[in-house]
């Protein structure tokens, strides 16, 4: 494997990017354990005629101290393994300031695939705990080759813990992680990347959001400060003052880190912090009932998850409305979007369904119990199979009163503007799910599917709860209608069918129920003789974090997608705009930080015609379509393993775009009926089964006019399909509500 002698533009480029190795200098290595060690460079030699340099790293962790001398002398300096001419191959055959690999060590590099090889001489190679790195010049200088062939050097000492990471000298991932690892190990939670809050969630209360606190960032510059959410809020604030432009902050990460207690703190800062030191300490009704929506959307919208007690399972913009003259908090507007309809009817192992069932029967007074038949054997969540499927104390969570949050809820939904009836009619309705949930069917292929005598109890229960008759909830459960050119067929439907026709009515009605909230929250929140053209605001975007779980679906593939196009987002504030001002003011002290575009990832999921949305959609309004059919479609279309001739790339630009794009997905091998997407926080392997019937996600036209005439007024209102959905619900294409 030859190569050509450095020339000498070639050596100063090198000798530059090498001129901070020096002995004694600290770099990350990558570890199995820890991710990232520290290690110190113990040797470099180099042949700059040649154009090679070896340098040796020894762990900082290692428990000897003469490893780097063991290390240096293992192996004599061999000839490198060049074609040089006769003249030079004599100088190098007398050289011993380094040693190239040879050729069987190249075939060795190459065999096992080593992260920093790839048709490369340039190698690393661990020895015990010692590293040894040999870089080519001609490599090294190769667009961003120094971050794959060098390891990547520590930041002095002076700089560990500081809250702003753009302030470190070198800029990489262990640097990141390293200075927030040892922020958080000194109670410092909250770090900036300049515009950015980085923020770690400390799984325990902290007193960082009192009065006393709120003041302190209040009107204060930024940097009087350390890192917080209240600077962030300010900061907005100020910009929406100053400059005279509405503000937003996204508030997105991981699921499980905090984001929406964080955006509850951000919106209490907005309502109480200006009020500090003024004659107007008491927060206005609007205020009061913007903080009061929390309790009413966390018990609607929240569920215990896996990874969290508190787990948001829709996504939520409030845009907070202030006077332009005297900067007061005057309205609000929210809106929801992306709500996971299938944990109504389904709950993994130790998780539940959605928090506001278990405040409902543990708060609920007797009167009420008996009104809505939830008293007696059906007063605890176990007596429910919507909300026991978590399995055994799935439904209770450590440190919180269902009770207590059920007379929070209560009171905060008065708060926005739902009075007694309306509050009635919804722990009606709730109730009248739990009850549909428990009827089960039997049945042959040949008879079809009926309800089960043992849950005829439960099946009058529900009808009753919920305004319609009997019979035609049963005939419609049980049936189906086939409408032909001429004539209208009755069809039997088995078991699992009827199964799946009662739970969509539980998902349809809930979901209606959370959409229908919206209205007169939003309908106090902005009063109508508020003028919006006379306000500006703040927005707070809080959205589901990024999720991979043991067992990943159609729930978690929009959760990722919505956390796709948030990360390009941050991509093009944080890297591409800021680097383009740096270009723009010609800063000479600057290198460029390279960062991963997940375009790709987007054109995958969302291309047309051709995207895996594409094809779900397509595949939904074919008659035969099937979860298999679609993921067999995925597979040809994107996995080159099983793509067929047709789907051989050329040379053309068009295949390098479908190439990338094709990079980004792959076929598991152990599974014919999922697939992996490569996003750009972790790789999720998403089981198909399910994904078909979740993007269709319909109620039967019958079950949909049998709850549009019920007896009961409001379960009518929430079906009827000519009811305008209340302002600030962002109305979603049928295929991308989940599930």
């Amino acid at each position: 494997m030859p190569f050509a002698i450095a020339d000498a533009d070639t050596t100063a480029r090198a000798l530059k990017i090498l001129e901070h190795y020096t002995k004694g200098a600290k770099a990350w290595v990558e570890d199995t354990e820890d991710a990232w060690t520290k290690a110190t460079l113990v040797q470099r030699t180099q042949d700059d005629q040649l154009g090679i340099c070896r340098v040796v790293f020894v762990r900082d962790d290692s428990g000897t101290s003469t490893t780097a001398k063991l290390v240096a002398q293992t192996s004599p300096p061999k000839p490198p393994p060049v074609d040089l001419p006769e003249g030079a191959a004599k100088t190098a055959a007398n050289r011993t300031s380094v040693r190239a690999a040879s050729p069987d060590e190249l075939r060795r590099i190459a065999a096992r695939g080593s992260r920093l090889t790839g048709g490369r001489i340039s190698s690393m190679e661990r020895v015990a705990e010692s590293y040894i790195i040999d870089v080519v010049f001609s490599e090294l200088v190769e667009p961003n080759a120094d971050t794959e062939l060098l390891p990547p050097l520590c930041n002095p000492p002076i700089l560990d813990c500081t809250p702003d990471l753009t302030t470190l000298s070198y800029l990489h991932e262990p640097a990141v992680v390293y200075n927030l690892k040892r922020r958080y190990e000194q109670k410092q939670i909250y770090t900036y990347s300049g515009v950015v809050l980085v923020a770690m969630n400390p799984f325990h209360p902290v007193s960082l959001y009192s009065p006393e606190y709120m003041a302190r960032y209040a009107k204060a510059q930024s940097a009087a400060n350390d890192p917080h959410l209240f600077a962030i809020a300010e900061n907005a604030y100020k910009g929406m003052v100053n400059d005279q432009r509405n503000q937003t902050i996204i508030v997105y990460g991981e699921s499980g880190s905090g984001k929406t207690t964080s955006a509850k703190y951000i919106m209490r800062y907005f309502a109480q912090a200006h009020h500090a030191g003024t004659d107007d300490e008491q927060m206005s009704t609007v205020e009061s009932q913007i903080l009061a929506t929390n309790p009413v959307f966390e018990s609607f919208g929240n569920a215990k998850t896996t990874r969290n007690d508190n787990s948001s399972r829709f996504g939520k913009f409030l845009d907070i409305k202030f006077e332009r003259d005297h900067q007061k908090i005057v309205g609000g507007r929210i809106r929801t979007f992306l709500l996971e309809r299938s944990r109504v009817v389904y709950q993994p192992p130790t998780e539940r369904n959605y928090h506001i069932f278990y405040q409902l029967l543990a708060g609920a007074s007797n009167e009420l119990r008996t009104n809505i038949s939830i008293n007696g054997e059906y007063a605890s969540w176990r007596a429910f199979h919507y909300t026991r499927q978590g399995g055994e104390d799935s439904g209770i969570i450590a440190g919180v009163n269902d009770a207590e949050d059920f007379a929070l809820t209560d009171a905060s939904l008065e708060m926005v503007g739902i009075d007694g009836g309306q509050r009635n009619d919804i722990w009606r309705t709730l109730a009248g799910i739990l009850h549909l949930g428990n009827v089960v069917f039997s049945g042959t292929e040949s008879v079809g599917s009926y309800v089960d005598a043992s849950s005829e109890a439960q099946f009058a229960t529900a009808a009753g709860l919920l305004g319609v008759g009997e019979a035609k909830l049963r005939q419609w459960l049980t049936k189906r209608q086939i409408v032909t050119r001429h004539d209208h067929i009755l069809a039997k439907v088995n078991k699992t069918q009827a199964l799946v026709i009662r739970d969509s009515i539980a998902k349809f009605i809930y979901s209606r129920l959370f959409d229908w909230i919206l209205g007169p929250i939003n309908a106090s929140l902005l009063p109508t003789e508020v003028d919006e053209s006379l306000t500006s605001f703040v927005g707070v975007l809080d959205i589901y974090g990024f999720e991979h779980f043991e067992h990943n679906s159609f729930e978690q593939f929009c959760i990722n997608y919505a956390n796709e196009k948030l990360q390009q987002n941050f991509n093009h504030h944080v890297f591409k705009l800021e680097q383009e001002e740096y270009k723009r003011e010609q800063l000479h002290n600057w290198t460029f930080i390279g960062f991963q575009d997940n375009q790709p990832c987007i054109d995958l999921i969302e291309g047309k015609p051709i995207g895996i949305l594409a094809l779900l959609d397509e595949e939904c309004r074919l008659e035969q379509g099937s979860d298999r059919t679609f993921t067999e479609k995925l597979f040809r279309q994107f996995d080159s393993t099983v793509a067929g001739p047709s789907n051989k790339r050329s040379n053309s630009s068009s295949d390098k775009q479908a190439a990338d794009i094709s990079s980004y997905f792959r076929k598991p091998r152990f599974s014919n009926t999922a697939f992996t997407v490569r996003h750009y926080a972790h790789d999720v392997m998403y089981e198909g089964d399910g994904f078909l019937e979740k993007n269709k996600d319909t109620v039967p036209d019958e079950i949909l006019e049998l709850l549009c005439s019920s007896e009961f007024d409001f379960v009518a209102n929430l079906a009827n399909a000519n009811t305008r959905l209340p302002s600030g619900h962002h109305q979603k294409q049928p295929s991308r509500d989940q599930g």
